[in-house]
């Protein structure tokens, strides 16, 4: 399905099978000589068909279209490789662009998962699944599309482009100033169009849904801090039309961004009931939330488990840097928070 906005402004809505955000929104902007493309969808056949076939009734300039990413999320990254052309260029932030490549995820993720009490044979479980559940890395067959695509690419044209708060994108009519807003991922990026007071938020405010706030292994950042500021950052903003990343637009961005706050703020409370002045792991910490899925933590996924562990996380970061709670490596090589 796609939708005309505004003259020369498409969402498509491209499918993420087998999972509950069900569609990503990915936008196209029609310019003179080459089209926009605001985020892809998840790298496989049924959201590839859905999202040429919209692409191709539109018109879109197929052999010279660029592609702008909100953050490096698989349902927003998976099909830029396969959309881009040698003349293409992907905008993609600085701190989003460093998680292109790791050879050392594997053994951080053990490290970390052990550190926070995440039992073992469900460490591996989650980890063996990362790449498909936790979409926060591209899986190996698009890191070896980009390499590709870069090496054969034409000497004086780039394949990413690295872009970052305040830089323009002309796209015919409209002018896309780009808005850091980390938090949801450590390079998250809005384009806010200020003639026609649009912002393109990916996946920083979404109506309906909380953006989930993660603290990944190695990160030395306090996410759910960013997150917060960012928030406030885009609240004094002038918008009248909010496009997402994933479900309807929506105009009362400042009444979402309230909603957001408060979700973050009794999460907060709700973590410090769970605590006491003998500690506990972030591990069984996240084991005593009260989480939107409705099954019991026994039956949590692994892979979900490890999800709820880096929300967790970020939520512990925050409060002891705000000097409400402690942490402390104990005997047992596992940090415990205690108030």
């Amino acid at each position: 399905m796609f939708e005309e906005i505004l003259p020369g402004i498409y969402r498509i809505e491209v499918p993420i099978p087998d999972n509950p955000l069900q569609t990503v929104n990915s936008y196209l902007l029609r310019g003179k000589e080459e089209d926009l493309i605001i985020d892809t969808g998840v790298d496989n056949e049924e959201s590839s068909v859905v999202l040429l076939s919209a692409l191709h009734k539109i018109g879109a300039k197929m052999d010279n279209i660029n592609i702008f990413i909100t953050h490096l999320h698989y349902d927003h990254f998976g099909l830029a490789a396969s959309l881009a052309s040698n003349g293409s260029k992907i905008y993609l932030n600085a701190r989003d662009a460093m998680f292109l490549g790791d050879a050392n995820l594997e053994e951080r993720d053990l490290i970390h998962g052990r550190l926070n009490g995440f039992p073992y044979g469900e460490l591996q479980e989650a980890n063996k699944n990362r790449d498909d559940v936790l979409n926060n890395l591209l899986i190996e067959d698009i890191k070896k599309s980009f390499e590709e695509r870069t090496e054969n690419a034409l000497p004086e044209k780039q394949l990413f482009q690295l872009i970052g708060d305040g830089d323009t994108l002309h796209v015919g009519e409209y002018s896309l100033r780009c808005v850091m807003t980390p938090g949801h991922s450590s390079g998250h990026l809005c384009l806010y169009e200020a003639n026609n007071k649009i912002l393109f938020s990916g996946d920083h405010i979404l109506e309906g849904i909380t953006p989930a706030v993660f603290l990944w292994p190695g990160e030395k950042r306090n996410p759910l801090k960013e997150y917060l500021n960012s928030l406030d950052k885009v609240f004094n903003m002038e918008i009248n039309n909010v496009l997402p990343g994933h479900r309807s637009s929506f105009q009362d961005y400042r009444g979402r961004i309230s909603q957001i706050k408060a979700h973050h703020y009794a999460r907060e409370e709700e973590i410090a009931s769970v605590l006491d002045t003998k500690g506990k792991s972030a591990y069984q910490i996240a084991s005593k939330v009260s989480w939107s899925i409705s099954e019991s933590w026994d039956r949590f996924a692994s892979e979900l488990k490890w999800m709820a562990l880096a929300e967790t996380l970020a939520h512990l970061n925050y409060m002891e840097e705000n000097g409400r709670i402690k942490s402390k490596l104990q005997s047992d090589r596992v940090i415990h928070y205690y108030l």
